[in-house]
């Protein structure tokens, strides 16, 4: 039976309204169950040299955490002040750790690089003996037509072989998060609802009242079953998606509007055009304070 994690779940601010995410199960039952995608914003340990794939921590806009601390899914947690200050002990005591953990990386290396020899040397050997083999057999084969189908052979089988050249299992290493640290401790730094953690000055978005039409805007769509990301990529606020990312094209670019703001008309073929060209919708959001709901208005280009 699946194992998931089960809410409410940690949520880490680091600084202004910065909030991460360090576990894998959570970032899985919150994009599973609660449609919450966010960005993966870490390297990739064995390659951090390319910008092409990220992995932990999970980054959340501030819509995504406000909304969830509002259903109650998640508590934030002030990873600043539950870093505290470690004792002289602590701090000889994870010295000491570092210099086994490096010393057991070390053997690891030279484990792999004996067993990467040891691979190369039974290859080499190989090679020989085939060599001598497909001597003997050319002696005593005078069929060219035979003679040149197992030298084709041959190479064939060679080709394959050197694809084996330097295989070595995996070496991973564990190390300690800092969450698991001796003076690592959240008791006193947890906030479960949202007017505590702005009581606390740890979460003060939204603030001003663009941010609260932008929230109302969120949470609507959110509450109708679509996946929301950032939409900055395609000039706009939000990318709605039926289903998970992974697996659809996002449907509509959405841009957040005052409903009393007039539009142009250069403004609507803009729009219009941007959708058209990246095979989108593009819809304009409002917020329409006397009827408390949204006002949505999708543009699509068609021709004539």
């Amino acid at each position: 039976m699946e194992q998931r994690a089960q809410p409410p779940f940690k949520v880490h601010i680091v600084g202004k309204n910065k909030a991460f995410v360090w576990n894998a199960e959570v970032i899985y039952s919150l994009r599973k169950d609660y449609r919450i995608v966010g960005s993966l914003v870490g390297s990739l340990p064995r390659f951090p040299l390319q910008n092409q794939f990220y992995g932990l921590p999970l980054s959340l806009m501030p819509e995504e955490v406000t909304l969830l601390l509002s259903e109650g899914i998640i508590i934030l947690v002030n990873d600043e002040k539950s870093h505290q200050t470690p004792t002289k002990l602590q701090i000889e005591k994870y010295e000491k750790s570092q210099i086994e953990n490096e010393n057991h990386q070390l053997q690891e290396y030279l484990r792999s690089q004996k067993e990467k020899k040891i691979i190369e040397i039974n290859f080499a050997k190989k090679g020989k003996q085939q060599q001598q083999d497909n001597h003997n057999h050319n002696n005593n084969n005078t069929d060219d037509n035979n003679e040149n189908n197992n030298i084709s052979s041959d190479s064939k089988q060679k080709e394959k072989e050197k694809g084996k050249i330097g295989f070595v299992s995996s070496i991973t290493i564990k190390t300690a998060s800092t969450n698991s640290f001796e003076w690592y401790n959240d008791d006193n730094q947890k906030f479960n609802t949202l007017e505590i953690a702005k009581q606390s000055n740890i979460w003060n978005w939204p603030e001003t009242e663009n941010e609260k039409y932008k929230f109302k805007i969120f949470y609507d769509l959110w509450k109708k079953g679509y996946f929301i990301t950032s939409g900055i990529k395609f000039g706009g606020d939000y990318l709605l998606y039926s289903g998970d990312p992974l697996k659809f094209h996002s449907q509509y670019i959405t841009t957040i509007m005052d409903k009393n703001k007039m539009i142009s008309s250069l403004d609507i073929i803009t729009f219009g055009r941007l959708g058209k060209a990246v095979k989108k919708s593009y819809m304009l959001c409002s917020w329409d304070q006397n009827l408390d709901k949204g006002i949505y208005f999708c543009l699509e280009w068609a021709g004539f």
